[in-house]
């Protein structure tokens, strides 16, 4: 497998006999041990920095731009992950509370980047940036509208600083897979011919040219990102430049928050090029840290392709796709009705709205669950409605025609549930 067959790139630090020893004692624990590495390390503890200020981004952008308050606060309407149908229990705090929760978030981010700015207070910074991610993970779990690949993807970097050994190579060989699959889930036409972007009209780019350029992402992505392994400074840094540039353009579709994220991210190449002497001689990964890399590396990997385990189109199904990259791969658009009985024997329809949610989760059968169990529960407290039926039509913007993706009869009476790990029969094919 690539990532454990290649050859450490130009940049690791060359520790000597006595620095390694001292990180792999016996009698240290588990977790003295990451914390060992991170300390000795300059490279890792400023990179400790960037994550901690991934969570200072997630607080600007869930402060400023999402309103957090209006999506879990104790009066906001619940769209629940499938595994936690029953989010809306968990609705405790008004949005005064969201608010203060949000800054307490926001203080102790800040607080855990200065922590890894000294060697001596990189456990403060280890525990602290184990805390953060935790809450933020908390808050996703309250709503899927808060879904997102921004938290996808530092979540699985974090993991690879926080718990895994031989971190300055293996979180480069994980960003790299994550262009790598982000690249192959836009081989899609709608993507290839710039029919999956919304917003052209704001992108940086002259329209004759976004075909081309969706393709050229594709190229950046599963061919070229590997410049980033270059020992050659211009073709690393044309490399890096050149997705640089790809998160800039893409500002004025994503907003800030994806872009400076993946600079975030990204800033491990830099610092692995910046300091610290350079490898005198190619090295692979240490024997005994091998397995846990390629465990960590090949999970990524299959969580990718759990989508094409399931059948129909995943796109519009959803199926599959919560433990994987979701990019714009595909453009869906859907509308949806509710038809109501009522006692006095008539029918009313409802044309269920967008509310605003995002593109890329806005048509997933998963919303339509979790407003018509909403609706179920409202229903307690209208003595008019019996039950209402529920249908969902979906279609790429390619398709000429839309086609039923959900036609429940009697939905409260169905009993209806989300199997994250099977097919749902629910959902039409």
């Amino acid at each position: 497998m690539w990532f454990i067959v290649s050859s450490e790139p130009m940049g690791v630090i060359e520790q000597s006999d006595t620095q390694a020893a001292s990180l792999e004692r016996p009698t240290l624990g588990w977790v003295e041990r990451q914390v060992a590495e991170i300390a000795a390390d300059p490279v890792l503890r400023y990179y400790g920095i960037a994550l901690a200020a991934v969570n200072v981004l997630t607080f600007v952008h869930w402060r400023f731009q999402l309103d957090l308050g209006a999506v879990i606060s104790d009066e906001a309407l619940a769209i629940c992950w499938p595994l936690w149908e029953s989010c809306h229990a968990a609705r405790l705090l008004p949005s005064s509370g969201v608010e203060a929760v949000l800054w307490a978030y926001a203080v102790l981010s800040t607080a855990v980047a200065a922590c890894f700015v000294s060697a001596k207070r990189v456990r403060w910074g280890y525990w602290g940036l184990l805390l953060v991610t935790v809450i933020r993970l908390l808050i996703v779990a309250q709503d899927f509208r808060l879904r997102a690949n921004q938290h996808y993807m530092a979540t699985w970097v974090t993991l690879a600083f926080l718990f895994f050994p031989a971190k300055r190579l293996l979180i480069r060989h994980l960003i790299v897979s994550l262009y790598v699959w982000a690249g192959v889930l836009k081989l899609d036409r709608e993507w290839l011919t710039g029919e999956a972007l919304y917003n052209r009209h704001k992108l940086w780019v002259p329209a004759p040219l976004i075909p081309a350029s969706c393709v050229y992402v594709v190229v950046l992505e599963t061919i070229l990102v590997f410049g980033l392994y270059a020992r050659r400074a211009w073709l690393f840094w044309l490399t890096l430049g050149q997705f640089a540039l790809f998160h800039l353009v893409s500002w004025p579709i994503v907003g800030f928050y994806y872009p400076l994220l993946m600079f975030c991210l990204l800033s491990i190449f830099v610092l692995d090029r910046a300091l610290g002497p350079r490898a005198a001689a190619d090295r692979l990964f240490p024997r005994r840290h091998r397995l846990a890399a390629a465990g960590l590396l090949g999970t990524f990997a299959l969580c990718q392709l759990v989508p094409y385990t399931f059948p129909g189109d995943t796109a519009i199904t959803g199926e599959g796709r919560l433990f994987a990259l979701h990019m714009f791969d595909a453009k869906v658009v859907c509308e949806a009705t509710a038809t109501f009985h009522l006692r006095d024997g008539s029918v009313r329809e409802v044309r269920i709205p967008e509310l605003g949610l995002v593109q890329r989760i806005k048509c997933d059968p998963v919303v339509f669950l979790a407003l018509a169990n909403s609706q179920c529960r409202d229903r307690v407290d209208d003595p008019r409605v019996v039950d209402f039926d529920l249908r969902v039509r979906s279609r790429r913007t390619s398709d000429p025609e839309f086609r039923p993706v959900i036609d429940v009869k009697n939905f409260c009476a169905s009993g209806l549930t989300y199997d994250l790990w099977r097919p749902n029969d629910w959902i039409l094919k």
